[in-house]
């Protein structure tokens, strides 16, 4: 579906942090560049509130990594991570996410959700039908819900142009021509923030 971005628009954009964080790692050993995700779907328009979902580490390490979203105009929402009985480990903002995208509803014109969790369908059908605002999503198609696809009115695919939005990334066959021209392994890329600083953990950590 084509859909119209007008500079009038007001919008709000949503980041599932873990969706996202662990799609760029296991496609492209990579981090996301989060600043590339907001002005690639903001387009130029207005934008209301834009907001990052990430879980808070007893060591506290995450907060340069706040004060890096705060810098470039993207708020957030933190929740301590829950460490149960046998070390396993809980962290999920979805509901929380849902909540502030219905609450926030009927005050802009589009929903942005950048996520490919496919547990957001209900939530755009919702968005769609019960306020009629425009809901679009931005992720990284390759790891991306259909269903999710198919239901929103417009979806960015941060993989026809990863390099755009991945820090450290390094095309496969660039990487491969270095080593050979060196005789070396190609370096990996510079990790700005650890995983426990991004407050994210492996699904066997959830």
């Amino acid at each position: 579906m084509s859909v119209i971005k007008h500079s009038d628009q007001r919008v709000a954009l949503f980041i599932d942090t873990q969706n996202l964080y662990h799609s760029a790692k296991n496609l492209y050993n990579a981090k996301v560049n989060f600043g590339a995700v907001l002005q690639e779907s903001i387009a130029k328009r207005k934008l209301i509130r834009a907001i990052a979902y990430v879980i808070t580490t007893e060591a506290g390490d995450e907060t340069q990594f706040f004060e890096a979203l705060t810098k470039i105009g993207i708020e957030t929402k933190t929740k301590d991570l829950q460490v149960f009985y046998g070390g396993s480990k809980k962290a999920d903002w979805d509901v929380g996410m849902a909540v502030d995208a219905i609450r926030l509803a009927p005050k802009v014109d589009t929903i942005i959700l950048a996520t490919g969790d496919g547990d957001f369908v209900p939530l755009v059908t919702f968005l769609k039908e019960h306020f009629g605002v425009q809901v679009e999503v931005i992720s990284f198609g390759r790891s991306s819900s259909g269903k999710l696809r198919e239901t929103c009115e417009d979806f960015i695919d941060m993989c026809e142009q990863p390099e755009k939005f991945l820090i450290g990334h390094r095309p496969r066959r660039q990487a491969r021509a270095k080593q050979s021209k060196t005789g070396a392994k190609p370096a990996k890329h510079i990790e700005e923030f650890s995983d426990e600083a991004l407050g994210i953990f492996t699904p066997e950590e959830k």
